[in-house]
């Protein structure tokens, strides 16, 4: 089992290190070439631009996990049903997000607080990226679905062709050419199409020869909205906490405090999908056993997963300590926001140990359709997030804020490992009952 958990595990976790090195590259050569203006505009824009990843990441998880579950059952039928159920959903999504944002986007960034150069750099940004809203939505999508029909080497090699055609062009757009933040929007969108064709090759040639009447249902659709909610806000709300800490930041140290959490994000967001890629990851095989009813070895896999994501944040969070000083100044910032930025780190190191603990639970809940306790652990985190970070700062200033996102990580991995107790203390009962009732 362990060789079955690591072929799916650990190509998920890379490819989720590149999927966060997407906004890594932008912000390098934005930061190298423009300035610390260019990254504060791309980091209050962001959260735009996840809002539509996470809209995909939700049906594509959402739909995989039901996939999984027809599949251990031996359905094919409502295998197929949720697959094209999926991808109608997927396609619906982009087309109302594209145009819903190309028209709220200047109210949006100016509340996000954009506001003189800031805002022009990244409204220039967000209407160029957001054209390409359906690839995104799409390469989010798609990439959980193939994991769940055993192609984890194939959804990696999906995302790093797309991570590699965003670096060779932002080069070229942002460097050579000089194309600024639209430049880097424009290799962020032409990347993510690269994601998408090896997703959709693959798919078109699963459906051929398995011709069969498609039976449309909203009730499918809402089936995979309530599992996909909940991975829809793993995604999101840390871009949520985005908004939340770079109004905080211009509040109370200004342009060069929003620039070092800019560089802050970036790391903190890396580290965060890489704890992701290892819920997720396992989340296929967690929902294969759940579904032909051997919790045993669902319950191992989720052991497996807890290791694996929690020895792999100390490795991670201990190089990052060691290269604080250093980080800032590659990613261009100036002296005052490197300064910031390299004390921040270290609350945010902390607080990415904890996630690898709360990430693996909020996964084990979604691969099991336990919605309810996924969506305390998800939504909470922001919830505390934002009380936190209005409080703090009034007693500790700048490094409340950096608390603030510590304290509220702390609050829902106790909350997520209590769920996972309780969880399993219900699942045993009603099995003991089971068995009782047998004759």
């Amino acid at each position: 089992m362990k060789k079955t958990f690591l072929r799916y595990v650990i190509p998920s976790m890379i490819a989720f290190v590149f999927s966060g090195l997407y906004s890594m590259v932008d912000a390098f050569f934005v930061g190298r070439n423009v300035g610390d203006k260019g990254l504060a505009a791309i980091n209050i824009a962001y959260p735009l631009v996840a809002f539509v990843q996470s809209v995909g990441t939700g049906i594509g998880i959402g739909g995989a996990v039901y996939i999984s579950t027809c599949i251990a059952k031996g359905d094919a039928k409502r295998e197929r049903d949720f697959l094209l159920s999926s991808v109608l959903f997927l396609s619906v999504a982009a087309v109302i997000l594209t145009a819903a944002i190309l028209l709220a986007h200047p109210p949006l960034l100016k509340i996000f607080g954009a506001h003189g150069e800031v805002y022009t750099a990244a409204s220039d940004y967000i209407r160029v990226i957001i054209t390409g809203a359906a690839f995104q939505v799409f390469a989010t999508g798609l990439i959980p679905i193939l994991r769940n029909y055993g192609q984890s080497f194939l959804a990696m090699f999906s995302m790093v062709l797309g991570f590699i055609t965003n670096i060779v062009l932002d080069w070229l757009f942002v460097q050579v050419f000089k194309w600024s933040l639209k430049g880097a929007a424009l290799a962020t969108i032409i990347g993510q199409a690269a994601t998408v064709i090896p997703c959709a090759i693959y798919l078109l040639m699963k459906k051929r020869g398995r011709e069969g009447k498609y039976r449309f249902s909203f009730a499918d659709f809402l089936s995979i909205a309530r599992v996909g909610l909940s991975p829809f806000g793993v995604t999101l709300c840390p871009n949520i906490g985005v908004v939340v800490m770079n109004r905080v930041a211009y509040d109370y140290g200004g342009d060069p405090a929003v620039a070092a959490y800019a560089v802050v994000a970036y790391v903190y967001f890396s580290l965060l999908m890489i704890m992701q890629g290892a819920g997720d990851g396992s989340q296929p095989l967690i929902s294969y056993y759940w579904g032909k009813g051997e919790r045993k070895n669902a319950f191992t896999i989720r052991r497996y997963a807890f290791v694996t994501a929690i020895f792999t944040a100390f490795v991670l969070v201990g190089a990052i300590m060691l290269l604080r000083f250093e980080i800032p100044v590659v990613f261009g910032a100036g002296e005052e926001a490197a300064s910031i930025a390299s004390r921040a780190l270290v609350y945010f190191g902390i607080a990415v140990c904890l996630a690898s603990v709360n990430r693996i639970c909020t996964a084990y809940f979604y691969s099991v359709k336990s919605n309810l306790l996924a969506y305390l652990t998800v939504y909470g985190e922001v919830a505390f997030l934002a009380l936190f970070a209005f409080v703090f700062p009034l007693r500790w200033v700048t490094d409340g804020i950096w608390l603030a996102n510590t304290a509220s990580q702390a609050i829902v991995t106790v909350m997520g490992v209590a769920f996972c107790l309780y969880s399993d203390r219900k699942n045993k009962l009603a099995e003991e009952r089971k068995i009782s009732d047998m004759p």
